[in-house]
């Protein structure tokens, strides 16, 4: 016989009158405030929940296997955190192996523990070796990437069961070096004549070019004559000249004539005034006429007025045109037209554009004359490298191919970044004696900031980094101890320049410490495994 249960009634509500200006609320059902306090009483129990696994883990996520379900398998004797056995992990037993007091983050190298300030710590045998150079002022030289103060990682060491166990890893260790190293800025640039050596060469006056004497690739001397151009002007202003000097010996022999008549009455004085003030006019005429030569290139002669007009007309025909030459001329130009093109210096031909009976101007460049022995090496440097460079410095600078090497120093630096480029131009005077430099070379350069014979280097996969802080891994010395735990020093380090496969180190190691280089990068990933999953259970109980 079944039994049926009935809740009990909620009681009803009693009617409300219409008129009743009072409203009553009606009693909840006590089941319904039941109801509606459970989701409070699961959020609550599942944060007691978290709260006892959280303090029974210390507060450590769990391992995937865990999370699965799934017990993790571990030996007996065994640190699942630092996988080495539990015996001899000298991380979590640090009785077995204790660290030495800290010595905090040096400022002035830049890193935690600094083995320079304090050599006690370098991890070698014998006296420890300090660098032989300054390497604070190295540091300060350039900007430079920087070790986090607060950064913990080199209190950790990262142990290994045993040698074997290091060589399947893939390991491999070398010994801090001293080495030449060449800290320099790197730009790339250009060789060029010197601008102010390279002389662009054309006639002073229009005219016909009447004979070539010297073609692309010539050697040439100071004033040597490389064409002649027969010019109308130059026939025109040779003939103003003779005209002047001729004047002028005319009025002077007057007013010589009449200067005795005048004094004994015989000649008005009016006269002799009129022939002095054409004297004057005369000697202004000279001079007028002289310049002209001088302004067209010509070496006239001084004291014109002295010599005859035949003499004179003699000596202006083929002025300054060497009588070797004269005789080279061709048929029917050996006028008083002519007027040479000299070199400005002593050098190469390295353009011509002209050929004999090509008509000519002052406009047109005949020739290009260069003196190769002095040369520009123009550097593009970058905008975050200008403070770094002051004139003076040493300049390396090799040519793409490779077969070109000179050396200088910055002799200009421009006061402006170019607009497009964003570079700064520097300027290196180059000798090129033995002329073997060409013109418009392109290459590399190197801007030397320091050079350091003896500069303490590791190899480049040595140096393992994080967000804030760069590390090396530092072998301990007593590693091949029988009964020694196999470990390395995690080691801050002070980056320094780096050459082909070496980078320095100047602060951080000292010369005759074994580091890891070759797989270096598992110590790290061991060192950051360390830090991270469910922890140690060593000390569980």
């Amino acid at each position: 016989m079944s039994t049926s249960i009935t809740a009990p009634a909620c009681p009803a509500a009693a009617p409300q009158d219409i008129e009743t200006e009072t409203v009553t609320t009606p009693r909840r059902c006590w089941w319904k405030k039941a109801l509606n306090a459970v989701p409070n009483l699961v959020v609550f129990s599942l944060l007691g929940g978290v709260m006892y696994v959280g303090h029974h883990t210390g507060w450590k996520l769990p391992k995937m296997s865990e999370l699965r379900g799934i017990a993790a398998v571990t030996g007996d004797d065994w640190c699942t955190e630092h996988l080495v056995p539990e015996s001899k992990c000298i991380e979590c037993r640090s009785e077995l192996l204790p660290k030495g007091k800290p010595i905090g983050f040096c400022v002035e190298h830049g890193v935690a523990e600094c083995v320079t300030c304090h050599p006690e710590l370098a991890q070698v045998k014998e006296q420890a070796q300090l660098p032989k150079y300054d390497t604070i002022q190295a540091i300060s030289l350039v900007s430079r990437p920087e070790n986090n103060s607060r950064n913990t990682m080199h209190t950790s060491r990262v142990q290994f069961s045993s040698t074997e166990s290091i060589t399947k890893a893939g390991i491999d260790v070398d010994v801090v070096q001293e080495r030449p190293v060449l800290e320099a800025i790197a730009a790339n640039g250009e060789l060029i004549f010197d601008p102010t050596r390279v002389g662009h060469l054309s006639a002073r006056v229009p005219g016909t070019v009447a004979v070539v004497f010297k073609t692309v690739g010539d050697e040439v001397s100071t004033n040597e004559i490389l064409a002649i151009v027969d010019a109308s002007l130059v026939g025109q202003a040779k003939s103003q000249l003779l005209q002047a000097v001729v004047q002028l010996q005319l009025r002077k022999s007057t007013v010589e004539r009449l200067r005795p008549i005048a004094n004994s009455g015989a000649v008005p004085q009016k006269s002799v005034i009129e022939a002095e003030a054409a004297l004057q006019e005369a000697e202004v005429a000279l001079i007028s006429a002289h310049q002209a030569l001088v302004n067209l290139g010509f070496d006239v002669p001084e004291g014109l007025e002295d010599r005859t007009s035949q003499k004179l007309a003699n000596e202006l025909r083929f002025l300054d045109i060497p009588t070797s030459l004269i005789a080279a001329l061709p048929a029917g130009t050996k006028t008083a037209n002519l007027i040479p093109v000299r070199a400005p210096y002593d050098g190469v031909l390295v353009a011509s554009q002209v050929v004999a009976g090509e008509v000519v101007d002052a406009s047109k460049p005949l020739f290009t004359v260069s003196d190769p022995t002095r040369m520009w090496l123009t550097l593009s440097v970058r905008q975050e490298d200008v403070k770094q460079v002051h004139r003076g410095l040493p300049v390396r600078f090799q040519s793409d191919n490779g077969d070109q090497r000179v050396t200088g120093e910055v002799a200009w630096i421009s006061p402006a970044i170019d607009e497009q480029t964003r570079t700064m131009q520097v300027r290196v005077a180059i000798a090129n004696e033995d002329g073997m430099l060409r013109d418009k070379t392109f290459g590399s350069g190197q801007i030397v900031l320091r050079e350091e014979p003896n500069a303490i280097v590791v190899p480049h996969n040595a140096v393992q980094s994080t967000p804030d802080a760069s590390f090396v891994f530092v072998r301990d010395k007593n590693y091949f101890d029988e009964h020694s735990p196999k470990f390395f020093h995690v080691r801050q380090v002070r980056l320094g320049a780096r050459n082909g496969e070496y980078v320095e180190l100047l602060a951080g190691v000292l010369p005759g410490e074994v580091i890891a280089s070759q797989g270096s990068n598992v110590l790290l990933a061991q060192l950051l495994r360390s830090s991270l999953g469910a922890g140690c259970g060593c000390h569980e109980n």
